[in-house]
């Protein structure tokens, strides 16, 4: 797989195809930071390719500067509050199964996810985009346009209801 800073300047140069890469590369994580925020598939998959054609439709503004990982999460990010704005969302039922078979592969994530519902908004953002996404911590202050201290804050609390917890 190539690294993003190649194929973002392949398109650049005019690669189209390069675009399909682009977003092979991005689309698992991208459509799993959407089901959780909107908690259904067919409206998570409609946030996901939204957030696609915005970035595909600005990419020409785009200015890399090595966070297009970041980019494209805060445009997912902003996607998934304009369908919550709609009320398309529907509320997550207690079984990970009946909204979707994929996510729940083993019954640690079934308890993570448990554990990640109790804890506030604000807390389950940073906490999924560090570990579900793997997103740095100036990656996650892009996104949630908070400051670096205040995503280290939130995670450490976060973990430490979670240690709390179980």
């Amino acid at each position: 797989m190539l690294h993003e800073d190649e194929l973002l300047q392949r398109i650049k140069d005019g690669d189209i195809s390069s675009l399909d890469e682009l977003v092979a590369l991005y689309y698992p994580g991208i459509l799993r930071y959407c089901l959780w925020h909107t908690q259904n598939r067919q409206t998570a998959e409609d946030a996901t390719q939204e957030t696609f054609l915005k970035a595909i439709r600005h990419l020409d503004a785009y200015v890399h500067r090595g966070k297009f990982k970041a980019y494209i999460y805060k445009i997912a990010a902003n996607a998934c509050i304009d369908y919550s704005r709609k009320r398309i969302t529907e509320r997550l039922p207690d079984d990970l199964a009946e909204s979707d078979n994929r996510l729940e592969q083993i019954e640690s994530e079934e308890n993570f996810a448990w554990l990640l519902r109790r804890l506030p908004n604000e807390q389950q953002e940073v906490v999924m985009l560090r570990f579900v996404h793997e997103l740095k911590i100036r990656e996650i202050a892009e996104v949630t346009g908070v400051p670096m201290r205040t995503v280290q804050s939130r995670l450490r609390s976060a973990l430490k209801r979670i240690e709390k917890d179980l």
